[in-house]
């Protein structure tokens, strides 16, 4: 039976598991702390035993400093992050170069994390003089040069999320715009390690196969490529459901060979759900409710699979998936692949409060021996990964 044949409506918004109970509720309950415990034996060092306290208290309290207050030691920071960190938290003031989804992004980011974003820079002058999305005031390049004493110290980050372009501007605001190499920042890439992420806690073995759920741009399949180095690899299958990102990826992977990309999502079944399509690795499933009051703008209709269907009695060693929320209802659809092949696993569990345990309890359900281990990316609360062998 083809995926088309076993096609359902819209997905139902309905709790039906215990996971999306407490997704509902927002608390922490027995079952959420009964989870909690049996994950914590089964966690693998010293690192994971901190982040997973931090997470919890963080979880708890609402309060990050939980988290962003974790020693060095304990967080996977790049040299370049840690530097990147240190000046936004010098200033506690920064301006972001680019005013679209991905500056929007960042601002928000920003925020949440208690350093202020004093204005976008743009060269659109359409644009007009304050963001509609955020309030925060725009100003053009001339403007930026006009007024060197009012913004010459200040923390610039560039939010284009294609390094070329940022190098791009980055060298304008030096040559052109007489602004100090080093109050520059190139945002979405001094931000995140994203090099080492999912891949510096296994060591590659021979013949690898990968899944990889939530292909954005394809980087991530060629750090897999890189990962097994001379080993080489079987075979990648990537999913990303975002049709924008989908026919960058198909570009861009095209000479990487032994690589099937498939333009759905992934979830517990084969489905239409509604997404939020923005080009970004922000794209995600929504609900009908979310997508109406947005009066389906950005908003496209998309088929999820569930990788039990589409992988059917393929060989897996390595999942990894990183699917804005979804992570749950995807391990549930992968759950035969799991049992069958016991793929060791890299998978985000930050995009929800209680992912953390929720994601971990359910792997664990289908394998008991399996070991869990976590790791933590970002600065703030973002970007923790949950390993699994």
């Amino acid at each position: 039976m083809g995926i088309a044949e076993k096609r359902v409506e819209f997905g139902s918004d309905k709790a039906i598991d215990k996971q999306k109970a407490l997704r509902g509720s927002g608390n922490i309950n027995a079952d959420f702390l009964e989870m909690a415990r049996n994950v914590y034996a089964h966690l693998n060092d010293e690192i994971s035993k901190k982040i997973f306290e931090a997470k919890i208290m963080y979880a708890s309290t609402g309060d990050v400093g939980y988290i962003t207050g974790l020693e060095s030691k304990y967080r996977n920071l790049s040299s370049d992050m840690q530097v990147y960190v240190e000046k936004l938290r010098k200033g506690s003031h920064c301006m972001i170069y680019g005013a679209g989804r991905a500056g929007h992004y960042l601002a928000g980011r920003f925020r949440q994390f208690g350093v202020k974003v004093d204005c976008f820079i743009d060269p659109d002058e359409s644009l007009g003089a304050v963001d509609e999305t955020t309030g925060i005031m725009i100003i053009t390049d001339k403007e930026l040069y006009d007024n060197k004493a009012l913004y010459g110290d200040k923390t610039i980050v560039i939010s284009y999320s294609k390094k070329p372009a940022a190098d791009e501007v980055k060298n304008r605001l030096i040559k052109d715009l007489g602004v100090s190499e080093k109050n520059i920042c190139s945002g979405i890439f001094d931000w995140r390690n994203n090099q080492g992420q999912y891949f510096d806690y296994f060591e590659a073995k021979e013949n690898e196969v990968f899944v990889d759920c939530g292909c954005f741009d394809g980087a991530t399949c060629y750090n897999f490529a890189g990962w097994c180095g001379h080993k080489g690899f079987d075979h990648i299958y990537s999913f990303e459901a975002d049709p924008e990102n989908y026919k960058k990826s198909k570009e861009a992977l095209a000479p990487l060979g032994k690589c099937d990309l498939y333009p759905y999502g992934t979830a517990d079944v084969n489905k239409k759900v509604y997404f939020a399509a923005d080009a970004f690795e922000t794209s995600c499933i929504i609900s009908k409710e979310e997508a109406e009051k947005r009066n389906f703008e950005g908003v496209e209709e998309i088929e999820t699979v569930a990788l039990d269907d589409v992988l059917e009695g393929k060989r897996i060693t390595f999942i990894k998936m990183d699917i804005e929320g979804a992570e749950y209802e995807a391990l549930q659809g992968s759950r035969k692949l799991i049992l069958e092949n016991r793929p060791r696993m890299a998978i985000s569990v930050y995009h929800k409060f209680e992912d953390f345990v929720t994601l971990a309890d359910l792997v664990l359900e289908m394998h008991p021996d399996y070991r869990i281990a976590f790791r933590h990316y970002g600065f703030d609360e973002l970007e923790t990964i949950m390993y699994v062998e």
